[in-house]
């Protein structure tokens, strides 16, 4: 199980690296002196918050520890919203296969995927810890 676990660590540090220039871009618009509305400057500052979340839970699964679980629960909600996805590397297949809309088909797996990501980390949660 504690492979597993850094399994799901690695996952969050390719998230974290795939996900490198956005957070870049909003880091600078923060800084950069453009005007911006409230849910703007809350929508840049939670992306760099998870962002920087995903690290901190990467590391916390490498070794394994129950805080890294607890760190990835906190982040399936903003992981949705921002589609930050673990496995989100298989939505590169689109670029693969020669059908029509490949990511009507790629994104359901990779929710779905997902999804069974947060039920074995609970499940590993309540085996080991």
């Amino acid at each position: 199980m504690k492979w597993v676990l850094r399994f799901f660590g690695l996952l969050d540090l390719v998230g974290f690296i795939y996900s490198f220039d956005f957070a870049l871009l909003q880091i600078s618009a923060l800084i950069g002196d453009q005007p911006q509305t409230g849910s703007e400057f809350f929508t840049k500052i939670a992306f760099i918050l998870l962002w920087l979340s995903m690290l901190v839970s990467a590391a916390f699964l490498f070794v394994p520890k129950k805080a890294g679980i607890i760190i990835y629960y906190f982040q399936i909600l903003p992981r949705l919203l921002f589609l930050i996805l673990s496995f989100g590397f298989i939505s590169y297949l689109s670029y693969f296969l020669k059908w029509n809309n490949p990511e009507k088909i790629l994104m359901p797996i990779i929710i779905f995927f997902e999804m069974l990501r947060a039920y074995y980390s609970y499940r590993i949660q309540k085996e080991i810890f």
